[in-house]
C-alpha cells in the first residue's frame, strides 16, 4: 500500500513540475506574441489612421476652396453683368449657399 501511495505521489509531483515547465516556457512565446501583436496593432492603426485623415482632410479643403472660389466667382459674374448693362455694381453681394452636391465631384 505505501509504495502504491508513493508512487501517485511520485507520478503527481512529476505531472506537476511538467506542468510547471510547459506554463513557465509558454510565458515567454506570450510575451512575444504580445509584442508582435502590439506591433502590428499600431502599424495598422497608423495606416489606418493616415489614410481617414488624409481622406477627411482632402474633403474638408477641398469645399473649403470651393466655397471660397465660387464666392470670389459669383461676385465677379454679378459685377460684370451690371457693368455690361452700364450700371455700377453693387458694393456688398449675398452670395447662395452652395448645396452639399454640388462639392462632391
Amino acid at each position: 500500500m505505501t509504495m502504491v501511495a508513493l508512487a501517485v505521489v511520485l507520478v503527481l509531483a512529476g505531472l506537476g513540475v511538467g506542468a510547471y515547465l510547459v506554463g513557465h516556457s509558454g510565458g515567454e512565446d506570450l510575451a512575444a506574441a504580445r509584442e508582435a501583436g502590439t506591433s502590428a496593432g499600431l502599424k495598422a492603426g497608423e495606416h489606418r489612421g493616415e489614410n481617414r485623415g488624409y481622406e477627411r482632410g482632402f474633403e474638408e479643403a477641398r469645399a473649403a476652396s470651393f466655397s471660397h472660389a465660387y464666392a470670389e466667382a459669383f461676385r465677379d459674374e454679378y459685377a460684370k453683368a451690371f457693368r455690361r448693362i452700364g450700371v455700377p455694381p453693387p458694393l456688398h453681394v449675398n452670395v447662395p449657399d452652395v448645396q452639399s452636391d454640388a462639392t462632391s465631384g
